[in-house]
Parts: structure tokens; C-alpha cells; sequence
């Protein structure tokens, strides 16, 4: 019987996958001295592990541990398999990872504040699974994060301000979390290549940082059915990008700025159930 085993390179005696994607893996052989030539496996010229690429195949496994071992790893992908239990906080010690997507699973649990560690991570997909706890202020180390992507959770606690020291951050979708709480940092109109900021369907109050309008590259500002309250600031007037603007099911009041007019490249504009006055043209 196919066990998922990888005994170079740190895979350790994870158990068999389901019987319905034992096939998948039938070239799976734990006696080769090297998982080099094996489904979803890539390596280096060099025969050391870079890549795991298993997306839609039915594991029901839990999250590898042992990932210490694989020193090499950069890209750990594995995405719609019902991977369940919790991310191992070991993964903060794979410092060569590049990619971390493991979206549209069971995991359980918090994120690991230990991913902060990761200086080369661009990519940290999480969406789609049961993990709970807050966002960890540590991700403020990973310095060269473009994409976070966690909605669809059950996170709560704030969005860390620690967010806005990533420079090289172009998407931030934490939408669909009920619970994340507390206003939108100020700080994150220092993400200077931010282009699509997502809080949508969460507890977020406050106003709008007219910080954001300092964020040239943004298309995407999606913060609607939160609990944001106040005037939208003119600011976002400058975001010369925008494309599109969903802000309905809030508490927002006030003049919509004229400034709004600016925003040649503004494509959809939602605003609906708020105290807005007044008409974008």
C-alpha cells in the first residue's frame, strides 16, 4: 500500500493518502534513494526538494511536520486536499520558501507566528479553511510578502499595523473573517505598491485612514458589510489606479468628496445602505 513518505529531505512517515488519490501517487516509492522523478515533487539540479505541488487531490492528511529538514524548499503548495490539524510552527525555520499556499482546506488553528521569520516569502495564501486566533504581528518581518491572503476564516483581533512595514505588499484580503475587529491601521498607506485591500464582510470600525490615499498603485478598496463609520477622506481622490470602490453596508456619512471625480480609471463605484450625500459624476 502507497504510504506518503518522504524520507529524503525531511518527509517523514506521513500516513497513506485516501484511496482515491493513491493513483495519483502510484510512482510514489519509498525505497529510491531520491523523490526526484515523483507526481508533484520538482528538485534542484542538485537533487534537493524545491517545490510540493499537489492542488485538488483528496489527501485528508494532516499538515506535514518535519519541514525543518527541507532546507531547499520553496514553494509548498498544496491546495484543495482537505489537508486538516495545524499549520507546524516548524515552517518559520524554512527559510528558502517563497510560496506557502495552502488555501481551500480544513486546517484548524492559528497561524504560526513563526512565519515571520520568512525574509523570502512573497506569497502566504491561507484562504479557505477554519483557522482561528488573530493575524500575527510578526508577518511585519516578512519583507518580501506581495500577496496575504487569508479571508475566509474565522480570524478575529485587529489587522496589525506591523502590515504596513511591508513595502512590497501588493494584496491584503482578510475579507470574510466576522471577527477581525479594531479600525484600519494608518500604517498601511505606507504599502506603497498596494493594489487591492480587502476587509470586507468583518467587524472593522472607525473611519477611513486618509493614509490610503497615499497608496498610487491601488485598484481594489473593498470594506463593505463592516462597521466603518465617518466621511470617506477626499484623500482617496489621489489613489489615480482605483478601479474599483465597495464601501456599501457601512455607516458612512457625510459629503461624498468631489475628489472621487479625479479617479479617471474608477470603473464600479458601491455604496448602497450608507448616510452618503450627494452624487459621484
Amino acid at each position: 500500500m502507497l504510504r506518503f513518505l518522504l524520507y529524503i529531505h525531511g518527509f517523514k512517515a506521513l500516513p497513506p493518502p485516501s484511496p482515491s488519490s493513491s493513483s495519483d501517487f502510484s510512482n510514489w516509492n519509498p525505497l529510491d534513494q531520491n523523490p526526484c522523478s515523483w507526481s508533484y515533487i520538482t528538485c534542484s539540479p542538485q537533487n534537493f526538494v524545491t517545490e510540493l505541488n499537489i492542488q485538488s487531490v483528496e489527501l485528508a492528511l494532516p499538515f506535514p511536520s518535519n519541514l525543518s529538514s527541507l532546507a531547499f524548499l520553496q514553494r509548498l503548495i498544496i491546495s484543495g486536499a482537505n489537508l486538516t490539524g495545524t499549520v507546524s510552527s516548524d515552517i518559520g525555520h524554512c527559510n528558502a520558501l517563497t510560496v506557502i499556499d495552502v488555501s481551500s482546506n480544513s486546517l484548524v488553528g492559528s497561524i504560526p507566528s513563526s512565519i515571520g521569520k520568512l525574509q523570502n516569502l512573497q506569497d502566504l495564501i491561507l484562504n479557505s479553511n477554519q483557522l482561528t486566533g488573530q493575524i500575527p504581528k510578526e508577518l511585519g518581518g516578512c519583507i518580501s510578502l506581495k500577496n496575504l491572503l487569508v479571508f475566509d476564516n474565522y480570524l478575529s483581533g485587529s489587522v496589525p499595523a506591523e502590515l504596513g512595514k511591508l513595502l512590497n505588499l501588493e494584496v491584503i484580503r482578510a475579507g470574510g473573517n466576522k471577527d477581525i475587529s479594531g479600525k484600519i491601521p494608518d500604517e498601511l498607506g505606507n504599502c506603497k505598491n498596494l493594489q487591492v485591500l480587502g476587509l470586507a464582510d468583518t467587524k472593522i470600525s472607525g473611519s477611513i485612514p486618509a493614509s490610503l490615499g497615499k497608496l498610487s498603485m491601488l485598484q481594489t478598496l473593498s470594506v463593505y458589510t463592516t462597521m466603518i463609520s465617518g466621511e470617506i477622506p477626499p484623500d482617496i481622490g489621489n489613489c489615480s489606479e482605483l478601479v474599483n470602490l465597495f464601501l456599501y453596508e457601512n455607516d458612512l456619512s457625510g459629503l461624498l468628496p468631489p475628489e472621487l471625480g479625479k479617479l479617471q480609471k474608477l470603473e464600479k463605484i458601491l455604496l448602497w445602505q450608507n448616510n452618503l450625500v450627494g452624487e459621484h459624476s
